[in-house]
């Protein structure tokens, strides 16, 4: 199957961004162009889409590498409407590593000379349906230890936001129960069943919520995907991609401490962890990599 001028078209603006040449980049644009540069701000024209360009790229430390994955190109006549798997990576960004999926859209058009202009850059692509007004459901993918809950509780913080977590229900509904694998699937499977309608209302009542359970399978992804579907509600997914080398360490000194609902041996983290799965773009997540 021919490949899309227009694919090779935006790979050769990815490398311009990657490189940080803005003056090449800025030609791949038409004069009254328009960037997203996040939900609720633009950049109109060129003169402005560069500058967004710029300040792009030093609020992620000159890091950033943009490329695309799957990508589909709707043409008519002289206008273009390309649906992109869109994948953004910067490893030195200030505050901790970014990666990011979106699904983006981008308009084109041609001009009198018939080249082809972008007239819309939208890299976030429906995700602009969902406002800051609605309410989204955060996920935490990661291994035990790899800080979901310190996240959780950070994301909580936010306004007309709750926190859920599995943990603490668990050992509140459950106390000394819990004695290994088995009893946690028979425990948290009758959790699940009655919490869920409890998410679903919170959602449609324009709260969101943060699920501190551990989305480490792709059964337990598919309960929350469904939580998604009836709901409408926007999501993400947190994966933390952390060592095992440093999540044992992180568990010891958990265990120490006292402060956490289980403790967990170093023999029990590799059962637990036998049965981790990342989470794979097939599944259909808005995924942020930490």
């Amino acid at each position: 199957m021919t490949t899309h001028v227009l694919r090779h078209y935006i790979e050769r603006a990815d490398a311009a961004i990657n490189c940080e040449n803005f003056n090449d980049l800025i030609n791949f644009y038409s004069d009254d162009a328009t960037l997203v540069i996040k939900p609720g701000l633009n950049a109109v024209g060129k003169e402005q889409i560069q500058k967004a360009f710029v300040a792009i790229a030093e609020y992620f430390n000159h890091s950033l590498v943009v490329e695309q994955g799957e990508m589909h190109v709707i043409e008519s006549g002289d206008t273009a409407l390309v649906l992109a798997r869109t994948i953004l990576n910067a490893n030195q960004k200030t505050d901790s590593q970014f990666s990011m999926e979106r699904n983006a859209t981008y308009i084109f058009k041609k001009n009198r000379n018939g080249e082809w202009k972008c007239i819309i850059d939208n890299s976030y692509g429906t995700e602009l349906l969902a406002s800051s007004n609605n309410p989204t459901l955060h996920l935490l993918c990661g291994k035990i230890a790899s800080g979901k809950t310190t996240l959780a509780e950070k994301l909580s913080k936010n306004i007309r936001t709750i926190l859920i977590s599995e943990d603490e229900w668990l050992a509140n509904l459950y106390p000394d129960q819990i004695k290994n694998i088995s009893d946690y699937v028979r425990c948290t499977g009758l959790f699940r069943n009655a919490v869920s309608r409890h998410i679903e209302s919170l959602l449609k009542s324009g709260i969101s919520v943060v699920l501190d359970f551990p989305a480490n399978t792709p059964n337990t992804r598919k309960w929350m995907l469904n939580i998604i579907k009836q709901t409408g509600a926007a999501h993400q997914l947190h994966y933390l991609n952390c060592t095992d080398e440093i999540c044992k360490e992180r568990l010891r000194l958990r265990n120490i401490d006292g402060v956490h609902q289980f403790k967990t041996s170093d023999a029990e983290y590799e059962q637990i962890t036998k049965y981790f799965v990342p989470p794979s773009p097939e599944e259909g997540f808005n995924t942020i990599l930490y």
